[in-house]
């Protein structure tokens, strides 16, 4: 093995499309490009994935298990890997486990910010626990803090878009995101029924679509779990961020990637991305109320200034969130790694 090159492993249980998905896959490109020999390995196989089976590239480099701990010992066992990366509370617990029986080198990566159900509260109290003394990557520093051991904090990256799908046109106000009480979607229905002006609409999925669909207002349309943003991006103006509690949520990275400025509560790692006034907007407190005031100002702002802000936005990812800006400090967590 040489300095430049390491052979590593990026491990979750996954069997949808999410933050922790598009982080991976985005990971995965941007380790290859850096010169490193990479394979996403899916702790049990769920079918066809829509995120690492949709892409041609990253569907070569992932291998699906049956979920048992055996295989998985089996399966690290025999590849020829430097590095193993978890990713998620499942994944970091079984694979810090099988690494530590076999002297291999791991990193864990912490995504989530919101609380969850008593069940998911006892899983990542047992992942914090067990991620002691290893290598541990946090994508924002309320994370970092909530982890209570130490961690890099690291935040989440994008492959910028290229110039060419750059779109300032898009009318919709958008939620982009799970439909579930932490991401806040009952809030963004209320801030839609204040705003009949407006058109607005939620790409998603989760355990209140079948509420918020009988009672969305007119200028709502509920368009479901599509496979990728890439075609939707364009119709978005402005992707509201109602959450009640979050990391460093990718799909704010992805719009303003491609010119999209982000209107958000002031939660998780969003003000160490959001420059209020400048890439976009954020709202302190978080009561509907706020959220309706802030955005209403936003869509009366003219033309010039919008596009200016929508500018800042992508350059923001340009110069602090982009794969090249990330991935080396990645890099550097996995060469610690070794080096303990």
């Amino acid at each position: 093995m040489s300095r430049s090159s390491l052979n590593i492993a990026l491990l979750a249980d996954s069997r949808s499309f999410g933050g922790i998905e598009s982080h991976i896959a985005n990971l995965a490109l941007g380790l290859e490009q850096s010169g490193h020999r990479v394979l996403i390995v899916l702790m049990a196989n769920y079918g066809e994935h829509p995120v690492f089976d949709a892409n041609p590239k990253l569907r070569a480099k992932t291998i699906k298990l049956s979920g048992g701990v055996v295989e998985l010992y089996n399966t690290l066992d025999k590849l020829s890997v430097d590095v193993v990366h978890t990713h998620g509370y499942k994944a970091g617990i079984i694979g810090r486990f099988v690494c530590r029986m076999q002297d291999k080198a791991v990193v864990s990566t912490f995504h989530a910010g919101e609380r969850g159900s008593l069940k998911i509260r006892f899983y990542r109290w047992l992942d914090r626990i067990s991620a002691k003394g290893h290598q541990c990557i946090s994508v924002s520093q309320p994370i970092a803090r909530e982890l209570g051991i130490s961690s890099d904090v690291i935040q989440n990256f994008v492959e910028p878009a290229t110039t060419k799908n750059v779109s300032f046109g898009g009318r919709q106000l958008a939620f982009v995101g799970r439909f579930s009480a932490e991401k806040g979607p009952d809030t963004f229905v209320k801030v839609a029924a204040s705003m009949p002006e407006h058109i607005f609409a939620m790409y998603g999925a989760g355990p209140q679509f079948s509420s918020l669909d009988k009672c969305k207002p007119l200028n709502m349309c509920l368009l479901g779990q599509v496979p990728s943003m890439l075609p939707h991006w364009q119709d978005i103006k402005v992707l509201c961020i109602t959450s009640r509690a979050e990391g460093l949520p990718l799909v704010a990275l992805e719009a303003m990637a491609h010119g999209i400025p982000v209107v958000s509560y002031a939660v998780g790692g969003l003000p160490s991305l959001i420059d209020h006034g400048n890439n976009g907007w954020l709202v302190e407190g978080h009561e509907p109320s706020q959220f309706i005031a802030a955005l209403t100002q936003v869509m009366q702002l003219s033309q010039s200034r919008f596009k200016l802000i929508a500018q800042n936005a992508r350059k923001t990812i340009l110069d602090k969130f982009s794969t090249s800006a990330v991935v080396p400090q990645i890099e550097t967590v996995y060469r610690q790694a070794l080096g303990g």
